[in-house]
C-alpha cells in the first residue's frame, strides 16, 4: 500500500530518517553514548577511594598497636628501673651497719681484746710500793701511763703484807692475761701471776720489792 493512499493522518512513526530520528522501540528513544561511560567511571573513582581507606584503617591500626605496645613497655621499664633504685637504695643501707661496726671495731680494739689475745690498754691497773724507796710506785705507774695505759692508779704509802716475796704482776681473770704481761714487760717483772685474791682492787695488781730496777 501506497502512502498516497494511506486515509490515516501522518503521525510519529510515519517520519522518514530525513525528518528527524527514527524511533527505537516503540516506547522508548535512542539512549545516549554517554551513560554507557558512567559505570566505568565509578568503578575507576570508587574502587582506588575504598582501597585507599582499607590502606590507610590498616595503617592507622598497626600504628596504634605499635603505640600501646611501647606505652605497655615503659611503666615495666620504669617500674623495673624503680625496684633496681628501691634495690639499690637497700643495699646502700645494708652496708651501713657493717661500715658502722667496722669503725666501732677500730675505735675501740679492746672490746675484743680477751678473745684475740690483743692487749687492753683501758684495764685498770694498781701500782703499790712494797720497799722503803719513797716514790717508787709512782715512777712505776709513770711508766704504765706514757706506755699507753689508761686507767693506772698508784696506791700511796707502803704495802704492808709480806707476800709477795719478790716483785709481782697479779691479774684477776684469764682475760687480763695479755695485759698483765704487758704491765710485767714495761716495768721489768716476769713473775705474772693469776690470782682473783689478790688482784681486787683493780683487774691488775702490781706490788713492787726490792728487786724491781726504777
Amino acid at each position: 500500500m501506497r502512502v498516497s493512499n494511506y486515509d490515516y493522518p501522518e503521525d510519529e512513526f510515519d517520519v522518514g530518517e530525513d525528518d528527524g530520528p527514527v524511533p527505537v522501540g516503540v516506547h522508548r528513544a535512542q539512549v545516549p553514548r554517554w551513560r554507557s561511560w558512567v559505570p566505568l567511571l565509578a568503578i575507576l573513582i570508587i574502587v582506588p577511594a575504598l582501597a585507599w581507606g582499607a590502606v590507610t584503617l590498616f595503617l592507622n591500626g598497626s600504628g596504634g598497636g605499635s603505640s600501646d605496645a611501647v606505652s605497655s613497655t615503659q611503666p615495666a621499664q620504669s617500674g623495673q628501673a624503680g625496684k633496681n633504685q628501691a634495690s639499690g637504695g637497700k643495699t646502700a643501707e645494708a652496708s651501713k651497719p657493717a661500715d658502722n661496726k667496722s669503725a666501732d671495731a677500730s675505735a675501740k680494739p679492746s672490746a675484743s681484746a680477751s678473745a684475740t689475745g690483743n692487749i687492753d690498754f683501758n684495764t685498770g691497773v694498781t701500782v703499790s710500793n712494797g720497799t722503803e724507796t719513797s716514790g717508787l710506785a709512782k715512777g712505776a705507774g709513770d711508766k704504765l701511763t706514757n706506755g699507753g695505759f689508761t686507767a693506772v692508779n698508784v696506791t700511796p704509802g707502803i704495802y704492808e703484807n709480806a707476800e709477795p716475796a719478790k716483785s709481782t704482776v697479779y691479774f684477776g681473770s684469764p682475760e687480763n692475761r695479755p695485759a698483765a704481761e704487758e704491765v710485767g714487760k714495761k716495768l721489768g717483772i716476769t713473775n705474772v701471776v693469776e690470782s682473783a685474791e689478790n688482784a681486787q682492787s683493780n683487774p691488775i695488781v702490781v706490788i713492787l720489792r726490792d728487786d724491781y730496777k726504777a
